[in-house]
């Protein structure tokens, strides 16, 4: 999963720094980290036991169960647990293990990473004694994916958010919108260090695929869509549109699914109109989705086309793939980015003739790309260093005033 690449490269070149870092992490998830890799700690997770109902949807949102289609959504206990449910599925073995070790190991920092928002109440239980970042992926209160059925669970998990704020010592952002609604709404001491790519992992570009068709022009898209809200239906709608005008590249360009589908999107994709101009490459392993990007002539990056906060690890992955970029979603922070970084072109999420236009104007440059530094998880973990100092600094001044 592309949400456990900011931990494991965090963790990685915080070691490479002369850190020792320690991992506490759920037996639910193993992707990210190998499972025997020193300093990494799994714990017990209901969500790998037989009381999770969900089991098979989980495994098919991870890639597994055969390729068979996940159903996006939220369940109904997630509707009813604040902040999440990870509150009742993890938290019972998470703040157990993090207070033993704690113990055992006298941290000088603590890092909780969200989402799930719950992780940071083990922040809440170690912070009295220990430097404490909380770092957030996602937006909390702000630009949520999900509203809250009755003003009481919305004031709980309001009171929460607020809590962390308050009591962690620094406070870290994926994009900097949402550092600075963590500074103007809560008065947070928040720093954006943005998700990255790990300079390490990228492969050399062979020219050629087994996935791609070499007498095509391949747009890749690698990942999930539903689950955060993002649709293919535009991009599908612009590639009509090329063809119905006659386009020079109507005819060759052929636009790849790589990821676990709905059944909404495997219809969208499957639609007969479209012919063999949409493909779905089934589920990759994370090296084979890497190769994928690398091979590419272009890649596609979707956002919800509503959140001026999003710029998922994808588009970092995207980056360091050094392949040029479509961004649906003009006003994200992932256009930004693009945009800043000269990586490709930025379109509407939701205007298919706009992405037609600028679909073109992407395959007609041959601008040279080169990945950005600024966004390598080296440069990243040595920023990141800078606020685990801060706090630590905080601490001591908090502790020797007791």
């Amino acid at each position: 999963m592309v949400a456990a690449r900011r931990p494991s490269g965090l963790t990685k070149y915080l070691r490479r720094l002369g850190y020792r870092v320690t991992v506490l992490t759920s037996a639910a998830w193993v992707d990210g980290v190998p499972p025997e890799e020193a300093g990494v700690v799994r714990t017990g997770d209901l969500m790998a036991s037989r009381l999770n109902w969900r089991r098979a949807n989980m495994r098919a949102w991870a890639g597994g169960a055969g390729g068979a289609d996940y159903e996006a959504g939220t369940s109904r206990l997630a509707a009813a647990v604040v902040p999440d449910t990870t509150l009742i599925t993890w938290l019972p073995y998470l703040v157990p293990s993090a207070l033993r070790l704690a113990r055992r190991e006298r941290f000088d920092c603590v890092v909780t990473t969200s989402g799930p928002e719950s992780v940071h109440l083990a922040g809440l239980a170690l912070a009295p004694g220990t430097a404490w970042i909380a770092d957030l992926r996602d937006g909390w209160g702000f630009e949520t994916l999900h509203s809250w059925p009755t003003a009481l669970q919305a004031r709980l998990d309001a009171a929460l958010e607020r809590q962390v704020a308050r009591r962690a010592d620094v406070m870290t952002a994926v994009t900097e919108p949402l550092a600075a609604d963590l500074r103007d709404r809560l008065g947070a001491d928040a720093h954006t260090v943005t998700n990255g790519y790990d300079p390490e992992d990228v492969p050399e570009r062979t020219g050629a695929s087994p996935l791609l068709d070499p007498d095509r022009i391949s747009l890749v898209h690698t990942g999930r869509m539903a689950s955060s809200q993002r649709s293919p239906e535009p991009v599908l709608d612009a590639v009509r549109l090329l063809r119905e005008r006659g386009a020079p590249a109507a005819e060759r360009i052929q636009v790849v699914f790589a990821g676990p589908l709905t059944s909404e999107e495997r219809r969208l994709i499957g639609a007969a109109d479209l012919d063999d101009a949409v493909r779905h490459v089934g589920n990759l392993g994370r090296d084979e989705a890497l190769q994928l990007q690398r091979e590419a002539d272009a890649l596609l990056l979707l956002t919800s086309g509503t959140r001026r906060g999003e710029a998922t690890g994808k588009l970092y992955e995207y980056l360091g793939a050094e392949r040029p970029i479509l961004t649906l979603g003009e006003n994200s922070e992932a256009a930004r980015i693009v945009r800043d970084a000269r990586a490709g072109e930025v379109a509407p999420a939701e205007k298919p003739e706009a992405i037609a236009a600028a679909l073109e104007r992407l395959l007609a440059s041959d601008r040279p790309l080169a990945a950005p530094t600024a966004y390598s998880y080296p440069e990243i973990a040595r920023r990141f260093a800078e606020f685990v100092e801060l706090a630590r600094a905080r601490a001591a001044t908090r502790n020797n005033r007791r």
